[in-house]
């Protein structure tokens, strides 16, 4: 899987994350990831049951996004070294070869393993995506962890190792056949080329 992570350094960008992340991700991708987000599941179930109108949709994501902001500002307070320009949350998407299908069990089951390892003790919010040719998850992280107040910053060679345990993960839990990446160079094609055995 091809990893790729941007910082967001403003509230009102987490928000408009959440926001996009939140509305594309609704049909039939299966129920969002979270960890340390409190009182989201019935957001989840109200919206999943929603058959009037487009308004009541909007309505109950906004309560949604509201609550999750919520949650994730009063994590952010409790930061330790604050700094001017801090990175306050981390966007991730983990996109796969179009011709890899997965399902979402298994596309939650990504979202969780990479939460464990990239952000052991941050909030997240996952969700996967299949609005495009080829399946990805979205994963909001907060940069500083729960209880602790201290942040989650890796340089670049701790993100390539997490890139990497990812990949090997994938390979032994998934088995997919063209989503294969080689994290430790840049290719034109990151994916790596697989034998055709016919």
């Amino acid at each position: 899987m091809i990893i790729k992570e941007k910082s967001i350094k403003s509230y009102v960008g987490l928000e408009i994350a959440l926001r996009y992340v939140l509305t594309k991700g609704v049909n039939g991708t299966g129920e969002v990831m979270r960890r340390f987000i409190l009182g989201d599941k019935p957001f989840e179930t109200a919206l999943e049951g929603i058959q009037d109108t487009m308004e009541d949709f909007s309505v109950l994501l906004e309560k949604r996004i509201v609550n999750m902001m919520r949650q994730y500002r009063a994590n952010d307070k409790n930061r330790i070294h604050k700094r001017k320009g801090e990175t306050k949350f981390y966007h991730s998407i983990l996109s796969f070869h179009k011709d890899d299908k997965l399902t979402s069990k298994q596309l939650k089951a990504v979202a969780r393993k990479y939460a464990k390892e990239r952000y052991p003790n941050s909030m997240v919010v996952a969700l996967p995506h299949f609005d495009k040719e080829h399946l990805h998850v979205h994963s909001l992280a907060s940069s500083v962890e729960v209880g602790t107040g201290n942040t989650r910053h890796l340089t670049r060679k701790e993100f390539a190792e997490v890139k990497q345990r990812m990949e090997r993960w994938q390979e032994r839990e998934l088995g997919l056949s063209h989503s294969k990446v080689n994290h430790s160079k840049k290719k034109p094609s990151r994916y790596l080329k697989t034998q055709n055995t016919n």
